[in-house]
């Protein structure tokens, strides 16, 4: 009885599996895997910049009924049939799309090209691909104002002291940035002020047979008047691009209320300096003078180890009467003029000490290159003789007579005196 029941149980079996084979065999022969393709086409640039870079992507496949598509750039899987895609970018890109269909799965990688904004060598300029920071230009006409007429001159000035320190960021992907970097610069009050709202938005309008402009995005209600340069309100918030090469700008706008005056700013690339350009700050290109800071609090001479410059002495006021006046003259030739203006303030090396003394005016010759030796600065300013010979800020410095330069702008300058093996001297200089 056991062995009739086995053997009906296996024949029964065999014959469910004859007629599985057999169906599955009828339906290979009937049907057919679903075939994955597709079409794409970018969306027509327009020549405000930057534009949306959508890629709509027509689905071609056959005998399918489920759809996923992988965009190339890490963004999210989408079922959609027939999708319209927004990259952040524009590239090469491997987009797959994977088919279901009854009969099986199928999927094909085809490259997509996406061109963007920074095509265009204006704005790749402008923003770097990624995101470029400009400031003033150091040029003593990086502000001019013209009359209506665009040829005669009004007037020509150069940034003043807070407005040299300015950055303007321009991002690939639309957005602006603005940083003082402590103050404005108020062109309706003529002073240094809290530092002013500005756009977080520009676009760039590149109409063939037209010169380029950039617009800000409008501030909200109640604020200031969005700006590139100065704070002047310019029609439309629209600037004119006039020229520009890789490291400068040159921008035009009309201001507004003012009687259709024009403002041109020019600007440079904010980047890594090289020794040429520490020189170009320091000598402003052919002369430039510097003094002590005397501002209240400024602390301008402080005397210290490398670790700690302010470990001996934490500064104070400067002598008024022989120590504000002080005037150091760098020239692009490698000279330096000392003015002392009537007296100089002796140091620790000479009696009295600490007192306003003789009058040790010079000029003399310096040797001006990189930092050597690992001590930190970004360039060098060797002094011949030992002070109080020669010497910049006081008298007393260490008698390696170097200086460092630690940091420098068209109007400020960190100088340490010392190789950085013993005692610091650090000094704080403003443009005179």
């Amino acid at each position: 009885m056991t062995k009739k029941i086995n053997l009906t149980t296996l024949m029964l079996a065999c014959l469910t599996l004859f007629l599985t084979n057999c169906k599955k065999n009828e339906i290979d022969l009937i049907g057919s895997a679903s075939k994955a393709d597709f079409s794409f086409l970018q969306s027509p640039a327009s020549d405000t910049l930057p534009y949306p870079y959508n890629v709509t992507f027509n689905n071609n496949s056959t005998e399918a009924f489920l759809y996923q598509w992988n965009f190339g750039d890490n963004s999210a899987l989408s079922s959609e049939q027939n999708p319209v895609h927004t990259y952040k970018a524009g590239g090469t890109f491997n987009v797959t799309l994977t088919t279901v269909g009854t009969y099986g799965n199928s999927s094909i990688t085809k490259f997509v090209g996406v061109s963007d904004a920074c095509q265009n060598e204006l704005f790749n300029t402008l923003t770097s691909c990624n995101f470029a920071e400009w400031t003033w230009s150091t040029d003593n006409d990086a502000i001019k104002v013209f009359y209506p007429d665009g040829i005669s001159l009004f007037s020509t000035d150069a940034a003043v002291e807070c407005q040299a320190d300015d950055i303007f960021k321009f991002s690939a992907n639309g957005t602006f940035a603005y940083e003082s970097n402590g103050q404005t610069y108020n062109q309706s009050t003529l002073n240094c002020n809290v530092p002013k709202n500005n756009a977080t938005g520009f676009k760039m309008v590149v109409t063939p047979g037209q010169a380029p402009h950039i617009i800000l995005d409008a501030l909200e209600s109640g604020l200031s008047s969005p700006f590139i340069g100065t704070t002047n309100q310019v029609e439309n918030n629209t600037y004119e691009v006039r020229s520009y090469s890789a490291t400068t700008l040159i921008l035009r706008a009309t201001l507004s209320n003012a009687g259709g005056k024009l403002i041109e700013i020019k600007l440079k690339k904010r980047q890594d300096l090289t020794i040429d350009d520490i020189k170009d700050l320091l000598t402003g290109g052919s002369s430039r003078s510097w003094k002590l800071d005397a501002t209240t609090g400024a602390n301008p001479i402080v005397v210290g180890t490398e670790g700690n410059p302010t470990e001996y002495f934490p500064g104070g006021p400067l002598e008024p009467n022989c120590q504000v006046d002080d005037v150091y003259t760098f020239s692009s030739s490698n000279t330096l003029n000392y003015n002392a203006n009537g007296s100089t303030f002796n140091g620790g090396n000479i009696s009295p000490n600490y007192n306003c003394g003789a009058d040790r005016t010079f000029n003399t010759s310096f040797v001006f290159g990189p930092i050597v030796g690992g001590a930190s600065g970004l360039a060098s300013i060797q002094l011949p003789q030992a002070p109080p010979v020669n010497f910049i800020g006081t008298t007393d410095v260490p008698t390696e007579n170097l200086y460092r330069i630690i940091e420098i702008t068209p109007t400020r300058m960190l100088l340490r005196a010392g190789n950085g093996s013993g005692t610091i001297f650090q000094f704080k200089f403003v443009r005179q």
